[in-house]
């Protein structure tokens, strides 16, 4: 088969004659006269030549002459119509039966254009008429015959009889040798033409035509096509009144498949009625639908369709209803080049069209494919067009026995109940419109519409959808195992049930690309897992979309029971797959929850996390609420293992309780954020540990190579703090507060106590500046203002006990650093501070000994210094303080005198009560007691040896031997003591200032006396105000037989400078006598005398008119003695110490025995 365009015949029919009006009518008769004339003839010559022969079945041809006298006869009575023969050929055939045969026969008319073209015309005579003497033919048989037939752009058709096929393609045109082709008849005038010919008395006989190696032309102008159909059959028969013709072509092309095609038409002769019928097989299917209107919808595809067509023409040769049966092979719907195929194994349809009404009424349309089987019928209204073509179809049709399979990818096909479809099809170029698509399936309804349009580069399909519900155990029946395999396995593993609604589908696609889908749908009643190892959601409510590849569930509401600490509300909740397309794509988590904080821990404790497991803690560790955000991230594989999950998780702790974090401590806090990742676990805020103040941090590690967990922030120090934890600080020592930084690190596997091996499990840290901490040790009479800074610095390990490895504080007037160990239940059993400073009045180790729960602690000191000039002991309280061991290098007393080899036995229990012991300057040994008094610290002195202790002060270094007593009572600033010296027996040998002031008295004896065996004072009496840098002697005396002294005045013992004052009384066991009028120590007779500058060398002055001035009246020749000032309150009054600043003191006048274990104060006597 080939195809060409139809100019040529386009030309032909422009060359027409306009004016063929009655003149044409009358040639066509005379050239249908002259046409039977021919016939009559040929029969005649034919028989005659047969007879006059008498050759039976052997065929003659007749000579030239012969033939050109017929041929001209014919011509002349056929008046318009001529007739060319190449050859004219007789055979009489058995049963004595002529027949003809004219070859190379050319027929034309009055204007010499070509009417036929015939390679062979023959037929046989009837013998009856034959033996009348008259030629009837009985059978017509043709050879070669052309027919074009030619449809207009009306859809008219008109029937051509053409040349022979292998005559030039020159003759066949306009312009050729042969002239004009004839002109163009419709059907119907050509069947009443033909009617009209049979219809002559001459074809009385004829029963039958046939034609063999038949062309037939089919030119289209309304599509701009050809076809060429070579070696067609036809054969006519008339009987009983009635025309029959039948016609079959092969047609080859460049399919691998031929087609091929069964014309028959039955009609009374007479009447232009017909019953026309058209079978054909394996014709491709755009070729049929340019056939018939009915027939425009089969354009779109490609496939190969047999079947057979059945029409009727009215008397008025008008179309009626047309009935078709198509059977349509294997194929695809391709409107385009450019389209993907959508295939088909087969289809077929059932219709009936009727062209007046323009509706086509399908019995049924069935379609079998591997995505889908269906059978439909409904009706169908073509709209629109030029000349009965139309442009579009509107169908409405119903759909039944649906049963689905896309591609293989069900085990079992899916069958639907039923459907209903309304669409719109435009044909050039395709446009599919579905107006509504309802899908019925177990009592839903999926109701989809959209577009589909056929373009030159691809589909362009816009579809959407919505359906009122359905359950997951039909959307998994629906859902397609190979269909993004791993969300749908997902799915099918961790929803076990869910009952779906509202469910909205649209899909996007444009020529070469990726197809827009979106899905969404609302559901409730889910019960899923997110993750394989977690509880099921239960009850969950919400929506699922799918757009852009991006598939997420989001959860309304739902709870999850993770088995302890109560439901969980998971409102919030999503799970998303970022990109379906993907394969083994990765699935996001979205969890959102609120439940208490015993629920949201169990749920985090399950796998593949594991969290507190990991530290050792329980779920139950804490109460309160949480809200948790935690967003998880996995592949959707089978066997999903703990390192293919990512996790970052987020919290809010609130109205935090425990009392298992911290051991017998409560933690309490408004709110605590709570973070979970990769890095580890952390949980921060601010809280209460007690009634402290915290805002810290705990880290964990959570990885296979934990290096354990930390807890990092700040807590405040303050008098709380000190309650709390027992630090044991009597009550106001606090004041304000300080922030402390805190760090402990803990090991894996510790839950802040001790690991499982009962070893320290973890260390910790604790830093202050001791900004806003007012800090106040009345026992060390020190304090740190709220405005001042220090360090402490804290370093130990957890465990039980307790360990403090380093404890170091440095604040103005105190420094400390050591180490504390405590004892079962956290009960200090000893701090060790190697080095303790406190306001420069001591320098030592330290050592803290614990006595118990309740009870203060014990100190001992080992070394070191204390400086009672710049210390003021105070007494403290009764019931409170520890004992107090001190061992000490030295204790200074004042500026020249200090204690070595210090060593005292003390009680704080009331105030500070013992006894001590040392050495004066490293000398002579003393033994004394100490006694609370007015809130502060009485000493007493005792000593064998008081020429030794005098001199070891740097006061008489001369003196040896004898007694004395030296009591000392706290008066005035720090350091500072109103104090009693008694004594007697006491020899002074080689006193430089007395040797001066005998030498200057001229007293030759005592001098001897002094040089040799010294001065005997069997009495010794002094009163004086001990300060840090002055000794002030308010009286004093020492009275022998050989002499008798007083002395007041003041010393300066750190620059060992004396001012002193006095009167010598010599020979005083008789001067005494008059003693009674002056001061103790002086006689009647009595030098007075002064004592100034160093005193190793000292200036000595004395006044001889006083040794005639009798006692009392002496005291015009020398200044008042230093004034004793009133007694003053308890607490030390604040000045730069010593009487410079503060004011003295009388002793108490009436005197009291130091007793030892008494408690009390030390009175003078």
């Amino acid at each position: 088969m080939s195809s060409h365009d139809t100019d040529q015949s386009a030309s032909a029919e422009g060359r027409a004659p306009e004016h063929a009006g009655r003149r044409h009518r009358r040639r066509r008769r005379r050239r249908k006269a002259g046409i039977w004339s021919l016939l009559s003839v040929i029969f005649l010559a034919g028989a005659g030549t047969l007879y006059a022969l008498s050759f039976l079945g052997t065929p003659i041809t007749l000579p030239d002459w012969l033939r050109g006298r017929i041929v001209e006869r014919i011509n002349t009575d056929a008046g318009d119509l001529q007739v060319d023969l190449d050859e004219m050929v007789v055979v009489i055939e058995e049963g004595w039966v002529p027949r003809l045969a004219l070859r190379g026969v050319t027929l034309r008319g009055a204007d010499r254009r070509v009417i036929a073209r015939l390679a062979e015309l023959g037929g046989t005579l009837a013998m009856r008429p034959l033996l009348s003497g008259e030629l009837r033919p009985s059978q017509i048989r043709l050879s070669g015959l052309q027919v074009n037939l030619r449809r207009n752009d009306s859809g008219e058709v008109g029937v051509q009889l053409g040349g022979i096929a292998a005559a030039p393609r020159a003759a066949q045109t306009a312009g050729g040798a042969g002239g004009a082709p004839a002109a163009m008849r419709d059907p119907g005038a050509l069947i009443a033409e033909i009617d009209g010919a049979l219809a002559r008395p001459a074809m009385a006989a004829l029963r039958g035509i046939y034609a063999d190696n038949m062309t037939l032309r089919y030119e289209d102008a309304r599509t701009g096509r050809a076809w060429t159909i070579d070696g067609g059959q036809v054969e006519a028969t008339r009987q009983s009144g009635m025309l029959r013709v039948r016609a079959n072509f092969a047609l080859l092309g460049a399919r691998a498949y031929p087609s091929t095609l069964e014309f028959s038409i039955a009609s009374r002769i007479g009447s232009r009625a017909a019953q026309l019928a058209l079978n054909f097989s394996d014709l491709p299917a755009g070729d049929l639908a340019m056939q018939s209107p009915a027939l425009t919808w089969l354009d779109a595809l490609d496939a190969p369709i047999s079947g057979a067509l059945r029409a009727r023409l009215d008397g008025a040769g008008d179309l009626g209803p047309l009935n078709a049966s198509l059977q349509i092979g294997k194929g695809a719907l391709r409107p385009t080049a450019g389209t993907t195929p959508i295939a088909f194994d087969k289809a077929g349809s059932y219709f009936t069209y009727d062209p007046k009404a323009q509706t086509i009424a399908f019995e049924a349309v069935t379609v079998e494919s591997k995505w889908v089987t269906a059978r439909a019928e409904g009706t169908a209204h073509m709209i629109g067009g030029q000349n009965g073509w139309p442009d579009e179809l509107q169908a409405q049709l119903r759909v039944t026995d649906i049963v689905a399979d896309p591609a293989d990818l069900y085990d079992t096909p899916i069958a639907l109940d039923s459907a209903a479809l309304d669409m719109r099809l435009r044909l050039a170029p395709f446009h599919l419109t579905i107006g509504q698509l309802s899908l019925s399936d177990q009592g839903r309804h999926l109701v989809l519409n959209g577009d589909l349009r056929g373009q030159e580069d691809g589909w362009n399909l816009a579809l959407d959808g919505r359906m009122d519900g359905i359950d997951k155990d039909r959307l998994m029946a629906l859902w397609p195992e190979a269909a993004v395999p791993n969300t749908r396995s997902w799915v099918d593993e961790n929803v076990a049930r869910a009952a779906l609604s509202n469910v909205q589908l649209a899909v996007r696609s444009l020529p070469k690309h990726r197809a827009d889908v979106f899905l969404g749908f609302d559901f409730d009643q889910m019960q899923a897992r997110f993750m394989k190892q977690m509880p099921p959601i239960e009850n969950m409510k919400g929506k699922a979309r799918l757009l852009d590849g991006r598939f997420v569930i989001t959860a309304d509401e739902g709870t999850i029971d993770p088995g302890a600490g109560g439901r969980i509300d998971i409102a919030g909740t999503s799970f998303a797959v970022p990109n379906v397309n993907r394969e083994a794509p990765p699935a996001d988590v979205r969890l959102r929850t609120q439940s208490t904080i015993t629920a949201a821990l169990t749920l985090l404790d399950n796998e593949p996390f594991r969290f507190l497991s990991k530290q050792g803690r329980p779920a139950t560790l804490a109460d309160g609420r949480a809200a948790i955000a935690a967003d998880l991230g996995f592949p959707l594989i089978k066997d999903v293992q703990t390192e293919d999950v990512a996790y970052d998780v987020t919290g809010i702790l609130e109205d935090v309780s425990s009392e298992v974090l911290v051991p017998n401590r409560t933690l309490s806090a408004e709110r605590l954020d709570l973070r979970v990742g990769p890095d580890g676990l952390r949980v921060a805020g601010q809280g209460r540990l007690g009634a402290v103040p915290f805002d810290g941090a705990y880290t964990a590690d959570l990885g296979p190579e934990s290096a354990g967990s930390t807890v990092d922030g700040t807590i405040t120090l303050s008098q709380a703090f000190s309650d709390e934890f027992g630090i044991g600080l009597p009550p106001g020592s606090l004041t304000g507060g300080a922030e402390a930084r805190v760090r402990v690190d803990l090991p894996p596997g510790a839950a802040g106590g001790t690991s499982e091996t009962g070893a320290p499990s973890g260390s910790f840290t604790l830093n202050s500046n001791l900004a806003g901490l007012g800090l106040s040790l009345s026992q060390l009479n020190w304090s740190l203002p709220r405005a001042a800074q220090g360090t402490l610095e804290v370093r130990g390990q957890l465990g039980d006990p307790l360990q403090i490895e380093a404890l170091t504080l440095d604040a103005p007037g105190l420094s400390a650093t050591g180490r504390v160990a405590l004892g079962a239940g956290g009960l200090l059993d000893r701090a060790t501070f190697s080095r303790v400073r406190v306001g420069g009045w001591l320098d030592a180790p330290v050592t803290l000994v614990g006595r118990g729960r309740g009870a203060a602690p014990g100190v001992e000191v080992s070394g070191g210094v204390i400086d009672l000039r710049r210390a003021d002991l105070a007494g403290g309280g009764a019931g409170q303080g520890g004992p107090i061991a001190l061992s000490l290098a030295r204790l200074t007393v004042s500026d020249g005198i200090a204690l070595d080899d210090f060593r005292a036995r003390l009680s704080t229990a009331g105030g500070l009560d013992g006894t001590f012991s040392g050495r004066v300057n490293g000398g002579a040994a003393i033994n004394g007691q100490i006694v609370p008094q007015n809130g502060r610290s009485a000493f007493r002195i005792v000593t064998a040896d008081a020429g030794g202790v005098l001199g070891s002060a740097g006061l008489l270094k001369q003196a040896r031997g004898g007694e004395m007593e030296l009591i000392m009572t706290p008066a005035g600033a720090p350091g500072t003591y109103e104090g009693r010296l008694s004594g007697g027996d006491i020899w002074l040998t080689e006193a430089p200032a007395l040797a001066e002031l005998l030498s200057a008295l001229s007293v030759v004896g005592l001098l001897e006396q002094m040089s040799g065996s010294g001065i005997h004072f069997s009495d010794v009496d002094a009163r004086f105000r001990l300060g840090p840098e002055r000794l002030t002697v308010y009286s004093s005396s020492a009275v022998g037989a050989s002499m008798g002294i007083s002395m007041d005045g003041y010393y300066y013992p750190g620059s060992k400078r004396m001012d002193m004052q006095g009167v010598v009384s010599p020979l005083y066991i008789v001067n005494a006598i008059g003693g009674m009028f002056t001061r103790q120590g002086e006689g009647l007779v009595g030098v007075n005398y002064t004592l100034t500058g160093a005193a190793t060398d000292p200036t000595v002055s004395v006044n001889p008119l006083s040794l005639l001035t009798p006692g009392m009246f002496r005291e015009i020749f020398r200044r008042q003695p230093p004034e004793r000032r009133a007694p003053e309150a308890s607490r030390p009054a604040q000045s730069d110490g010593g009487e410079e600043g503060g004011t003295a003191a009388a002793p108490p006048s009436a005197p009291r025995e130091i007793n030892p274990g008494r408690r009390g104060g030390i009175n003078s006597r």
